[in-house]
């Protein structure tokens, strides 16, 4: 850990850690090398985040929160968590089951690309993380699908 937190160290120098001058680092480097950087990031904030200095700690949550797609794909393809989420039966139910419950709530919109990175974290879906949260965005319900949730009619096997 002590050797991977030096190596990013190294990148910022003494100045604050920041997603922007992280991201503005990352265009200089060839696609190959800014991966590895990226990778790094994360190995740091899901390996060792509790033994990060506080600045790091900082950088990391809101570097997380600007590539979510970056860390969804690292949980799901570098550690366990990827073999371990649940396959539904019925996704396509489920989504809509997931707009109803989870519209935007009073005091502000909710975020889609959010919703989905944590589907995505927990449920074996087929899209990808832009293309759920494009899908729960406009996921709308007709009655007979309502009924459906509810276990009012019983759902066949297509």
């Amino acid at each position: 850990m002590e050797k991977e937190l030096k190596r990013l160290q190294s990148l910022f120098g003494v100045v604050k850690p920041t997603v922007a001058l992280f991201e503005s680092e990352m265009e200089k480097l060839p696609l190959a090398e800014s991966a590895v950087w990226r990778l790094l990031v994360f190995r740091l904030s899901f390996g060792y985040y509790d033994r990060l200095p506080l600045r790091y700690k900082k950088f990391v949550c809101k570097y997380l929160k600007h590539d979510r797609l970056g860390y969804t794909a690292y949980l799901t393809q570098h550690t366990p968590l990827g073999g371990l989420r649940y396959r539904l039966v019925h996704p396509g139910l489920f989504l809509k089951m997931v707009h109803l419950l989870a519209c935007e709530p009073e005091n502000g919109k909710i975020s889609y690309l959010h919703l989905a990175s944590c589907l995505l974290l927990s449920f074996d879906l087929p899209n990808t993380l832009r293309t759920l949260a494009e899908k729960l965005r406009v996921c709308r319900h007709a009655p007979d699908e309502l009924l459906q949730l509810l276990g009012k009619v019983e759902i066949w096997e297509d």
